[in-house]
C-alpha cells in the first residue's frame, strides 16, 4: 500500500512543465512538496505555484548563493523581510537560507552572507517557523551561529560535510533531508546511516540534476527504498517514522 510521501525541499518554481512533475510524483504517493525559495524574484513565484496547486506548500527564503548572482540583493532584503513578514500565513518554514564557501569563492562576500543568514534566522525566531538549511562549505560557522536564535525546528539539506558536526546536529535534535544523491554519494550515505531514522527526512531539490538526470519528487520514493535497504528497517516502518517526522518540523502543510 502506497502511503503519502513527502518532499521537504523542492525549488518547485523552477520547473517548466510543472503539472506533469506533480503528477509524476502523485504516482508514487507524493502528496505534498515544500517549494523552497533562492533569489528575490522567486519569493514572489513560491507563493503563486503554492496558491495554484494544492500540493504545494511555500517556504520563503534567501538562498546563500544570491550573494554572487544578485548584486543588488543588499538593497533588496527588507523588501523580501517585508513580504515574508506579510505572507507569514501562507508559509511554513523559512528556506533555502543558510551560508556556502564551496560554490561561492569570493571570501569578500562572505560577511554579506552571514548578515542575509542572520536576519532570516531573526525572521523565522519571530515568525516562530521552522528552517531549511543549506550549509555547504561553512558547516563550522553556521552550527556556532544556530544556537544564538530560538527556531522552532531546524532541517538542514542535503548534509554532505563533516562528521563532527553531523554529530552536533543529531545531539542537539536537528533534522536532515535526504537527496537521490543517496545512490552515489558517500558522504550522503555516511550521514543516513549515522542519522537515526526520527530524525530523517526525503527531499528532491529538484530539478538539480544527478547523473545527468533531472531532480524531480517522485524520485524520493527511490531515496525512501534506499535507506531502507542500508538501515535494514521494512520499508512501511520506514515511512511512518518519516511521515511523522515531518508532521513534527513542518505542522503548518498538515493543517489542511
Amino acid at each position: 500500500m502506497i502511503k503519502i510521501l513527502i518532499d521537504v525541499h523542492c525549488h518547485a518554481n523552477l520547473y517548466l512543465d510543472i503539472d506533469k512533475v506533480i503528477n509524476e510524483a502523485k504516482n508514487v504517493g507524493v502528496e505534498k512538496i515544500i517549494a523552497v525559495a533562492m533569489s528575490s524574484i522567486s519569493q514572489r513565484r513560491v507563493l503563486e505555484i503554492a496558491d495554484q496547486y494544492k500540493e504545494i506548500y511555500a517556504a520563503l527564503g534567501v538562498h546563500p548563493e544570491e550573494v554572487k548572482m544578485n548584486r543588488n540583493i543588499e538593497n533588496q532584503l527588507e523588501s523580501i523581510i517585508d513580504l515574508i513578514k506579510t505572507k507569514k500565513e501562507n508559509i511554513c518554514a523559512i528556506g533555502e537560507i543558510g551560508l556556502d564557501h564551496y560554490f561561492v569563492k569570493d571570501k569578500e562576500l562572505y560577511p554579506l552572507q552571514k548578515t542575509i543568514f542572520d536576519k532570516m534566522l531573526l525572521l523565522a525566531q519571530g515568525l516562530e517557523l521552522p528552517v531549511n538549511l543549506h550549509t555547504k562549505g561553512a558547516e563550522k560557522i553556521i552550527f556556532d551561529t544556530l544556537p544564538s536564535y530560538k527556531i522552532p525546528n531546524v532541517n538542514i539539506h542535503w548534509y554532505s560535510g563533516p562528521e563532527i558536526f553531523l554529530k552536533k546536529g543529531i545531539d542537539r535534535g536537528y533534522f536532515f533531508s535526504i537527496t537521490p544523491a543517496l545512490s552515489y554519494s558517500p558522504p550522503v550515505k555516511k550521514t543516513v546511516l549515522t542519522v537515526d531514522i526520527e530524525h530523517l527526512l526525503l527531499e528532491s531539490d529538484g530539478p538539480v540534476k544527478y547523473t545527468r538526470k533531472v531532480g524531480t519528487p517522485a524520485m524520493i520514493r527511490d531515496v525512501l527504498n534506499t535507506i531502507s535497504k542500508l538501515k535494514e528497517i521494512p520499508v512501511i516502518v520506514l515511512e511512518n517514522q518519516i511521515l511523522d517526522n515531518t508532521r513534527k518540523i513542518f505542522p503548518k502543510i498538515f493543517e489542511n
